[in-house]
């Protein structure tokens, strides 16, 4: 109810409940942006709270914030669907390939001949 009547009135946003419930990053990101940015992060919290609960919206908000540095609608309603669903993330091997070891190719002087491409 309050994200529905803060996304109605977004300037209120300072003194909201809503505001006092999210974790610190997420708060700080959401107080930098223009109104514009602001209100659109919050509509989709209203929309994933609706569709996958309000802790598997906030966690993937923040998570989708942690790694990208924004908060896209389409990633926090997916990663929101998977948390509620109870999919757990991918886990990669220790053992996977280093795409360093690939720039070699690019960087090394490979003795191209005049001439040659």
């Amino acid at each position: 109810m309050q994200l529905a009547l803060l996304c109605n009135k977004p300037a209120s946003w300072p003194n909201s409940r809503v505001r006092d419930a999210l974790p610190d990053p997420l708060r700080e990101w959401l107080d930098r942006q223009d109104r514009q940015t602001r209100n659109e992060a919050l509509q989709t919290l209203k929309r994933v709270d609706r569709e996958s609960g309000w802790a598997n919206a906030v966690e993937a908000m923040l998570s989708i914030l942690e790694s990208t540095g924004g908060a896209d609608r389409a990633g926090v309603t997916l990663l929101a669907a998977r948390l509620a669903e109870g999919v757990a993330g991918i886990e990669y091997d220790d053992d996977r390939p280093d795409p360093g070891e690939y720039d070699i190719a690019f960087t090394a002087d490979v003795g191209v001949q005049e001439g040659g491409r």
